[in-house]
Parts: structure tokens; sequence; C-alpha cells
């Protein structure tokens, strides 16, 4: 028997393709349904210094976003982006800090932890609405790559927590009267 033998006493030439295997999983194949969601990847925009770019809606004086009213161009978040369109798989039951969710995405998405990854309104048949609703939006808090096959990016792997909707909790329609 081999050294390098695997545990039935035969050497195999095959390797499972992670790539491949991810990419059944997102888009489906003969024999597996797709899984992916459709969501939007918000790239923040850095200038030559890879600092982020600001908004000009931000206040001259404390430098924080104007969220008193609808800015058109950051939507309140004070700094530039641009936003594509992604598909990645959930999975809500990983972590036991159900604040947290991991998602994974194909090995060709860059993501950094200033990005954030935004859930949309779907249809039944898991077409985004068009206008394109943003239904959560989510901080990333680490993005780590798999690696397999000589080091080769196989997945990522993005750890994110829901950013929180403070307008929410001035909301007339959610408070209880008497």
């Amino acid at each position: 028997m081999s050294l390098f033998s695997n545990m039935y006493g035969s050497v195999s030439n095959k390797e499972l393709d992670l790539r491949k295997e991810i990419s059944n999983l997102f888009y489906g194949a003969s024999d597996e349904i797709a899984k992916g969601t459709v969501g939007l990847l918000r790239i923040m925009r850095k200038d030559e210094n890879q600092e982020l770019i600001q908004c000009a809606c931000r206040n001259k004086i404390t430098n924080e976003p104007d969220r008193d009213s609808f800015c058109p161009y950051c939507y309140g978040f004070g700094y530039l982006w641009d936003e594509y369109k992604i598909i990645y798989y959930r999975n809500d039951d990983s972590l036991k800090n159900k604040e947290q969710v991991v998602f994974y995405f194909e090995y060709g998405t860059d993501i950094t932890a200033e990005d954030f990854i935004v859930e949309i309104k779907l249809n039944k048949d898991g077409e985004p609405l068009l206008p394109v609703q943003r239904t959560k939006i989510y901080d990333i808090i680490s993005s780590d790559t798999f690696n397999a096959d000589y080091g080769r990016v196989e997945f990522w792997q993005i750890t994110a927590e829901r950013r929180r909707d403070w307008s929410v909790w001035y909301d007339v329609q959610n408070r209880q009267h008497n």
C-alpha cells in the first residue's frame, strides 16, 4: 500500500473542483437545483491613496453625512459607492450569534471589509423586482478566501452583520397607540 493511498487503498487522480461545485451550488446543474440568491455588492469608491471618497453631502463642520434629507448619491452613507449584481449563498445557521450571517461568493469576487452586501426584494421565481428594492444591508466583519489546489482561491466566505436602520425607531406606524 502506498503512503499516498486514500482510505480505500487506491490512488485516484480525480480531484474535486471546488470552483465547479460552488458554481453548481449557485447556478444549478443537470443533477442539482440552483441555490444562489441574487443581491448587490456595494463597493466603496477609493481615491489614488486608497481612501474612501467622501460624498458632497457631508457637513463641513461635523463631517457627518446628511441624514435629514435623502442624498441621491450616497443614500446617507457619506461615501460614494458602486453597486454590482451578484449571486451568493447565505447560511443563517452557521453561527450561534444570530446577528451575524455567513455569505459565500464565487472566487472572482473581490470583497473588502469596507464594502457592503445588499439583499434585494425578489419575485416568486427569484428574479429581482424592478425597480430594485433594497431590503437589508450588511456590514462585512470579515472577508476570507478559501484556498486549495496550490493556493488557488476557490470561494469567499464572508461574515457580516445586519446594518441597523435607525429610522425605524422614529416610524410612527410601528408605535402602539392606546
